[in-house]
């Protein structure tokens, strides 16, 4: 059985996608961190830099918006008086000072503003438009030619001329009456968006992409979907609105109103499946496991084979555990949110059609994600490379965040090292005459270890520099390897 599973409370709202029982997607909108994502605005040209064929834009962010010429040409065209597939340099297209609509496309991370685009899409459940284009895209999960070829001579008689829609794959079999509603609903949004552009100011939002329950009803909610079970009775009519609205009278049977004194994800356990979630070791139904690290530049996800023996051969048992690894890898990818550059390392295979039949594998169990991704097969170093686009925020933002010890690095200086770095300033403090005591408090830890080692050799060198030494342990707070310390010195 396939469920989403909503919970609401005042501070967060939260979605899970269940698929037979195993977390496979999450989503999650905490009141304090807006998602602006997919947002229009209205922009002025703060910059422009011909050499980089682009221009920064102020958006009302705290950081300018970046806008590459490519991502100009679709307004150019149609607003601009350009020509169509104008090569004019960005200069010669805008100048500081002026005023467009800007539809953000990547969110602002690190030192990086947000990327923009003017070629705006406005997406509902069957169809997405995009008002600078007139051109007819289909979703590439829709195989069936036959099908193709329907909805693309249905939408064309639907749609405005001057106007493009891209088909979703939930239009597949889908009638006139969902498509018309549709487009009349998506064309009123963006001549909203034009009206608004004239009377608003600098930064104003003029379009907000729906919140994290009506985006979750839009995008995942689909014929593969047996059950939508949230623990909000507000937002359970809500749902049960948007589903008369545009869906099938059917879907409006599966939406339900959890009732009970239990948490709803506790119930569904989903609260353990997302404590898995966040680890760095993920175990494998026979016995191997994936060590999944993020690095600046790209994920790395190895695949190990852990209490895996196998009761054949070890070229039988490796594959065995490379394909159990791939289908946990493609669900690991949606859950985590993981995008950029992705390098998976297999156990080592000798034999060409396994590894052929382990990349099939990941190809089809990625075909569920929704977010675009793109599989290089495997490499001369035996690695398999693949790119998955950013869409959001990675999981573990929302619930991890650096070691205060160690910086995220995964690792504390060892006590020789602590304790060489105090010896450093112990020497540093000595040679002022004016001091005559220090302290020194420590980890219980580090205490017994200068104790062994180090205490005779400190005491004797400060005794030459007239020196009182004092060394202290702190049983406060004390954790495994905890490594602080503190001087003090007394005049």
């Amino acid at each position: 059985m396939n469920q989403i599973i909503i919970s609401i409370s005042d501070f967060e709202e939260r979605a899970a996608l269940v698929e037979g029982e195993k977390l496979t997607e999450f989503f999650i909108q905490r009141n304090e961190q807006n998602r602006i994502n997919g947002n229009i605005y209205k922009a002025r040209v703060a910059n422009v830099l011909p050499g980089m064929e682009s221009a920064f834009l102020d958006i009302g962010l705290e950081k300018n918006a970046f806008l590459h010429v490519r991502d100009l040409r679709e307004f150019e065209e149609k607003y601009l008086n350009g020509v169509e597939n104008s090569n004019r340099p960005i200069e010669d297209i805008l100048s500081v000072g002026d005023e467009i609509i800007v539809q953000i496309v990547k969110e602002p991370r690190g030192d990086k503003g947000a990327r923009v685009t003017t070629h705006y899409t406005i997406p509902g459940k069957y169809l997405v438009l995009m008002p600078n284009d007139s051109h007819i895209a289909i979703s590439q999960k829709i195989k069936d030619t036959q099908e193709r070829e329907r909805l693309e001579t249905l939408i064309d008689n639907i749609k405005p001329k001057e106007m493009g829609v891209i088909i979703r794959t939930a239009a597949k079999d889908k009638n006139n009456l969902h498509f018309e509603k549709e487009v009349e609903y998506l064309v009123k949004k963006w001549k909203n968006i034009e009206n608004r552009f004239k009377k608003s100011k600098v930064g104003e939002v003029l379009y907000q992409d729906n919140d994290m329950v009506t985006r979750t009803v839009r995008d995942v909610f689909s014929n593969q979907i047996d059950e939508l079970i949230i623990d909000d009775e507000e937002k359970y009519w809500e749902i049960v609105d948007y589903v008369k609205a545009f869906s099938d009278n059917t879907f409006k049977t599966k939406v339900k109103l959890f009732q009970s004194s239990l948490h709803i994800f506790d119930h569904y356990n989903v609260t353990r499946g997302l404590e898995t979630a966040l680890n760095e070791k993920v175990w494998l139904d026979c016995g191997g496991y994936l060590i999944i690290q993020k690095t600046e530049a790209l994920i790395s996800i190895d695949v190990n084979t852990g209490r895996n023996t196998g009761v054949m051969n070890l070229e039988d048992t490796v594959v065995e555990t490379n394909i159990e690894a791939a289908r946990e890898i493609a669900i690991q990818l949606r859950l985590r949110n993981l995008s950029g550059i992705i390098i998976i390392d297999f156990i080592d295979m000798k034999v060409e059609k396994d590894k052929l039949k382990v990349v099939e594998v990941l190809e089809e169990s990625l075909k569920k994600d929704r977010i675009k991704n793109n599989i290089i097969h495997f490499t001369d170093l035996g690695l398999v490379e693949m790119t998955r686009k950013r869409q959001g925020s990675p999981l573990a933002k929302y619930y991890q965040k650096p070691c205060p010890c160690c910086d995220g690095t995964g690792t504390v200086k060892s006590k020789e090292s602590i304790i060489l770095d105090i010896m450093r300033e112990i020497r540093e403090i000595a040679e002022d005459s004016d001091i005559k005591l220090i302290k020194l408090t420590t980890s219980v830890e580090l205490y017994n270890f200068i104790c062994e080692a180090y205490i005779e050799f400190i005491k004797g060198y400060l005794k030459l520099r007239k020196k009182e030494f004092i060394l202290k342990k702190n049983k406060k707070n004390e954790e495994k390897n905890n490594n602080d310390y503190e001087i003090v010195m007394e005049m």
